[in-house]
């Protein structure tokens, strides 16, 4: 860790992940699933949201889900299976957080996510304007002074945080692991962090270049901590691979802020620097 070539490999496959046929340079439209059905802007069939009920199969009753009513003239296709038309009503439930890839119409992807306890969707386009613009993400130039050792204090259990989001219309809860604390400049700084699906953790910060170099916030990605000869955990923090969240590519993300107390009160002169190109 702290290679520059493996950073250089590792920049290439972060961009190439960002401009893939349906990633967040894709992003086209976000709506909020009405409760009572109703079209969508763009996209055919009548589309609702709310609790389960006897009609609808396998899901318990009162569980949140989506619905989409259409018919074969839409021209609506199943969009994770193989392909089926859409005739009826189909009924999907997904967890808070978590997205599918739901139905296609024509070119169009339409994803189906939960948002703060809401439904909602977002339509994907791979032939959209801002894939075909994207030059790449700026950054700082890599410095091996900004990878720092740390270590990882475990909270005895998960905690429930409620933050802010991207979207001024919804706010989301996030499950914080414990705290990863390293050294900077002579002091002490402590930054809540929460796991990662790959076993790492990922830190959401506030830093002195947002709004001037970078964007209202960034995140870090890190390795799972390893144990140490004390009995505690360490942990490398190469702020070289702080990443901008999808809101700086896309006005339709839904990102979480930082916790409470996640500020640094320096510059952070690594990572990702703000997109040059404007948010479609």
């Amino acid at each position: 860790m702290g290679d520059e070539d493996s950073w250089k490999r590792w920049r290439r496959l972060r961009e190439e992940g960002l401009a893939a046929e349906h990633g967040w340079l894709t992003v086209t439209s976000y709506q909020w699933l009405p409760e009572s059905p109703g079209p969508l802007e763009g996209l055919p069939g009548l589309w609702s949201a709310g609790p389960a009920g006897p009609g609808d199969g396998k899901y318990d009753a009162g569980i949140p889900v989506a619905r989409l009513t259409a018919a074969a003239a839409d021209g609506l296709v199943d969009g994770d299976g193989p392909g089926a038309p859409v005739v009826g009503t189909l009924v999907r439930a997904v967890g808070e957080g978590e997205s599918v890839h739901w139905v296609r119409h024509g070119s169009t992807l339409v994803e189906l996510g939960l948002r703060g306890g809401r439904y909602m969707v977002r339509t994907r386009e791979r032939d959209s304007a801002a894939r075909a613009a994207f030059r790449g993400i700026p950054t700082f130039a890599y410095a091996p002074e900004w990878v720092l050792r740390g270590r990882f204090e475990p909270y005895p259990t998960e905690r429930e945080v409620d933050v802010a989001s991207f979207r001024a219309d919804t706010r989301l809860t996030v499950l914080l692991a414990g705290e990863v604390v390293f050294e900077s400049g002579g002091r002490e700084y402590r930054l809540a962090a929460a796991e990662a699906a790959n076993g790492g953790l990922t830190v959401a910060f506030h830093d002195t270049t947002n709004g001037v170099d970078t964007p209202a916030w960034r995140f870090l990605p890190l390795q799972p901590p390893a144990p140490d000869p004390a009995g505690g955990w360490s942990v490398d923090l190469d702020f070289n691979r702080a990443l901008d969240y999808p809101f700086a590519f896309t006005g339709y993300a839904v990102c979480p802020a930082p916790p409470e107390g996640n500020r640094l009160d320096f510059a952070v002169t690594a990572g990702e620097k703000s997109p040059q190109q404007p948010l479609p």
